[in-house]
């Protein structure tokens, strides 16, 4: 029924297009003969009276406005064939540009012209796509249940639809996921409307959407994992910390009593040696605590005793609190502390040991006879402090793993010093456990470094 309907069509166009011709040869004929027949009454009227020549002087000048006119008619239809073969050639280039596979249909779902992306693409030539029915092109191939419910029922409702997936083992290309987009188009009045259905195969960006859902998935998993297994590490630190600590202060505080000779007296080589446990446990002990704190920040046990704290005392304190490690290197040590400077609420011996960690490394790791020093000032709602030296400074592929912890850049003063690795990172925690933030800035290799911090001067933070 539907064959015998195009038939008819493709007819009914042809006679159209037939008398079309027929009439503008007829013209093109009569405007031979008008012509001939206006020489042959120019001639002719020289042997006839005055009337009669008038009457066929008027005759002429109708004959040539008539003559006019059809010349005017005829190239107003080349016109506007030129007009519409442009823009035929014009809508053609643009289909045959775009890159996904694009199919003009008539109302019959009959192929109109198709985009050569998709002869490309689904690997067909135009004898056994053009004028064929959408559902038997490629063996069948397109006859799909979703497709015929997209142009059957939904597409005459809404004139269009967007994002519509199919998926379909095609014969030629195998089992493929498409994107359908179609738009019918007007073309005039009187004509009929036509079906622009745009495919795009979309088979390998589900799969990597598939593929990105499974990974996001596992790494969610991944993270909890590592969430457990960083608090479990944390804590395990944190029990044996404290499990070591205990029998260690009581080995230091009867190592101090024996250096101090205060139950009797030691030779050189005894006091030598036992300088050496106090050291030793001293260091010790340094680490252990360095690791619970760092155990209770991550664990997020560490709480804060707020007070109001007095920064330029506290600040001269911690200077004089390493004055002898200073005087030992023959280091200069520059305080520029601002006059105005506030009192802020914080922690007194977190604080405290955020400062001599940074002050501790700046003599650690700067040259005898060099610079180190610090400054503090009011900015905005914080007060900031710098603590800066001119000793080894950091390479530029050093200065993200320096706020990991026990990391300890190769050096020879690295070498020679005591250190865990754990200053700057646990220095970085408290500042941020007080609400403010910290930076470590290098230009590189002997050039010094630079660590600044902020602490808000009324905490947000609950006592």
């Amino acid at each position: 029924m539907i064959k015998d309907k195009k038939k008819n069509k493709e007819l009914l166009k042809g006679n159209k297009l037939f008398k079309e011709k027929k009439f503008c040869h007829k013209q093109i004929s009569e405007l031979a003969d008008l012509k001939s027949e206006l020489k042959r009454n120019k001639t002719e009227s020289k042997k006839l009276p005055k009337i009669i020549q008038d009457q066929l002087e008027t005759r002429t000048v109708a004959k040539r406005m008539i003559i006019k006119q059809l010349h005017q008619e005829i190239e107003q239809r080349k016109k506007t064939e030129r007009v519409a073969q442009d823009a035929r050639n014009y809508a053609e280039s643009i289909i045959n540009t775009v890159r996904e596979p694009l199919i003009s249909l008539d109302q019959d779902l009959r192929v109109v012209s198709v985009s050569r992306s998709f002869y490309e693409f689904f690997k067909v030539n135009p004898e056994e796509t053009i004028g064929k029915l959408i559902y038997d092109l490629g063996n069948k191939q397109w006859n799909i249940p979703k497709l015929r419910e997209l142009l059957e029922t939904i597409l005459p409702q809404k004139t269009t639809f967007d994002n519509y997936e199919v998926e379909h083992d095609f014969t030629t290309i195998g089992r493929r996921i498409m994107l359908l987009n179609a738009r019918q188009i007007e073309r005039g009045e009187g004509k009929e409307r036509i079906i622009l259905l745009a495919i795009e195969d979309i088979t390998e960006r589900k799969k990597i959407e598939a593929g990105l859902e499974k990974a996001h998935e596992e790494l969610q998993e991944l993270a909890a994992e590592l969430k457990r297994t960083t608090r479990a590490k944390s804590e395990f630190l944190a029990n044996m910390s404290h499990e070591l600590r205990t029998p260690l202060n009581s080995i230091n505080g009867f190592s101090e009593i024996l250096y101090d000779e205060t139950f009797g007296s030691l030779n050189e080589k005894q006091k030598k040696y036992v300088e050496y446990v106090l050291t030793s446990g001293k260091h010790l002990l340094l680490l252990i605590n360095q690791i619970l704190d760092m155990s209770k920040v991550e664990a997020g046990k560490m709480k804060l005793v707020l007070s109001g704290l007095p920064m330029k005392g506290l600040l001269n304190e911690i200077s004089l609190l390493i004055a002898d490690m200073v005087s030992k290197k023959k280091l200069q040590m520059l305080l520029e502390i601002a006059e105005d400077l506030p009192n802020i609420e914080g922690d007194e011996l977190k604080v405290k040991e955020i400062l001599y960690n940074l002050l501790s490394n700046a003599v650690k790791f700067t040259p005898e006879g060099s610079k180190i020093g610090m400054r503090a000032k009011k900015v905005d709602s914080n007060i900031e402090i710098v603590v800066w030296d001119t000793g080894i400074g950091i390479a530029p592929e050093n200065m993200g793993k320096i706020l990991e912890g026990f990391f300890r850049v190769d050096t020879p003063y690295s070498r020679v010093t005591e250190g865990t690795g754990l200053g700057l990172p646990l220095s970085k925690k408290l500042v941020e456990l007080h609400g403010g933030k910290f930076s470590v800035e290098s230009e590189g290799l002997n050039k010094g470094t630079q660590v600044r911090f902020t602490l808000p001067i009324i905490s947000g933070k609950v006592v």
